[in-house]
């Protein structure tokens, strides 16, 4: 072979080696830019994850937040609405007059419970002429806030049982059942501050009544009489009951 032969041989040869280089290069250029673009990519799909979590996390968390509080407001709401089971009315006897059919007389036993659901006592008879009984209390209402919260003195409302009259007896003729200005039965038991907060309410009842900014320091919200009444039928019971933010009502047992 001849040295030109030679020569363009080996031109051909390096020709073809750098071209198969450059080839080379290229393609590993290409898959490293690839592998740095796809790494970027990761990167930043990781971070949108992360962000992803940490709003998902302060979602959770922003959702356990208004689990908390329904729980809250449903329980405050519960509380405002439990009725405490405070003396009921049992009908004793029920007769017509032999000499007047139209004249009916009522006889009652009212039986009064304690905090603690328990009758306090064999009740008192109680006998009137008619047939709708009106039971007069004097009720004690008070804040939302305090019955919501199951607060010592004030979680509920109190009321203390005047007396009892009917649609033909009037209210001054009524039988009396607590003594006005003193200490309901119900309420009694010792020298705690319950007992000395509520006794003083109810010594004042009537000042507080027509000073409303002198209650609103008790946390009253309201203190005034009630007298819900209903027709009393033979042989039946009556439960009356006292709700914690409002007052009384009386329904067949």
């Amino acid at each position: 072979m001849t040295k030109t032969a030679i020569v363009l041989l080996l031109a051909s040869l390096t020709g073809i080696a750098g071209w198969w280089t450059y080839m080379v290069r290229t393609e590993l250029l290409g898959q490293t830019l690839e592998i740095e673009r796809q790494e970027e990519l990761i990167g930043a799909l990781e971070g949108d994850l992360t962000q992803s979590r940490e709003h998902i996390g302060e979602l959770d968390a922003e959702v356990a937040l208004k689990k908390r509080r329904i729980l809250e407001l449903e329980m405050r709401l519960a509380l405002l609405k439990v009725d405490h089971r405070v003396a009921r009315i049992e009908v004793v006897d029920q007769w017509r007059d032999p000499s007047d059919h139209e004249r009916i007389t009522t006889t009652v036993r009212f039986i009064e419970f304690g905090r603690d659901g328990e009758p306090l006592g064999p009740g008192q008879e109680i006998t009137l002429e008619g047939t709708t009984l009106y039971l007069e209390t004097l009720v004690v209402k008070f804040d939302d806030e305090f019955v919501e919260a199951g607060e010592f003195l004030r979680g509920t409302s109190l009321c203390l049982f005047r007396r009892m009259f009917s649609e033909t007896v009037a209210p001054n003729d009524g039988v009396p059942i607590d003594e006005q200005g003193t200490q309901p039965y119900a309420y009694t038991g010792g020298d705690g501050p319950d007992e000395i907060f509520h006794a003083e309410l109810w010594q004042n009842f009537w000042e507080y009544a027509n000073d409303p900014e002198a209650a609103a320091k008790k946390g009253v919200r309201a203190i005034h009489g009630e007298a819900p009444f209903i027709e009393v039928r033979p042989g039946r019971c009556y439960r009356i009951e006292l709700r914690s933010s409002a007052g009384l009502s009386i329904s067949p047992e």
